[in-house]
Parts: structure tokens; C-alpha cells; sequence
């Protein structure tokens, strides 16, 4: 039956001339493997960027996508629900970050301590 709803739908959308290419040619890209994150957001400089300031809204959307990204993953080693907690911290902190509110830099470098989180899940 949803199928079906969902046929006539596209089916009406089409007829009446509304563009559906956006919804099939441009799928969601994949999420970031945790390696990748790591790589763009520590190892290419984009957090420190930040943290000194000097980093675009869109530079500071980048992190908190990459931040979800690594939510969504599956560390290497460790407890998932600690990493799920550990990683939602992270993005929270990158959220507020985004939002410009009053200590987010600090609570970011807080729930971004390389060691802490390389000694319990890499």
C-alpha cells in the first residue's frame, strides 16, 4: 500500500512538471569512515582552525557533519555505548560550535582529547 501511495505520488509530481532529478541525482553522500573524520577534521587542520577563530560558518558546518559522521560509526575497539556517549559529546560541543554560544570552543577542545578517546576505542 506505501508503495503504491508512493507511485502515485511521483507519478503526480512528474505530471504536474515538478523536478524529482534533485531527489534521484543527488543521493546523500556516504558517511565518513571515523579514519576519514580523524584525518580531515584533526591531521588537515580544520579543528585548529577553529579553535582559533579564523574558520568560516561552512568550515564549522564541515566539522559538526564529520562529527556525525564518526557518531554513526563503529570504533575499533572499546565499549559502543561509552563511544556513542563520548562521540555525542563531540557533536553536541561542534552543534554549539555552529550556533556561536558562549563557551563552545572550550567545551570542543574538551570533547575532543585526542588520548582519551585514542586509549580507549583505537
Amino acid at each position: 500500500m506505501k508503495l503504491k501511495f508512493a507511485l502515485i505520488a511521483l507519478v503526480g509530481l512528474v505530471a504536474s512538471g515538478t523536478t524529482v532529478t534533485a531527489f534521484v541525482a543527488n543521493p546523500a553522500p556516504a558517511p565518513k569512515s571515523i579514519k576519514e573524520v580523524m584525518k580531515i577534521a584533526h591531521k588537515d587542520g580544520l579543528m585548529k582552525k577553529i579553535v582559533a577563530g579564523s574558520a568560516s560558518d561552512d568550515e564549522k558546518k564541515q566539522l559538526l557533519d564529520l562529527y556525525i559522521d564518526m557518531l554513526e560509526g563503529e570504533p575499533k575497539k572499546g565499549d559502543k555505548t561509552e563511544w556513542k556517549l563520548a562521540a555525542s559529546a563531540t557533536v553536541v560541543s561542534a552543534g554549539k560550535v555552529v550556533l556561536g554560544k558562549e563557551g563552545a570552543i572550550d567545551e570542543l577542545k574538551k570533547t575532543t582529547d585526542c588520548m582519551a578517546c585514542h586509549s580507549k576505542f583505537k
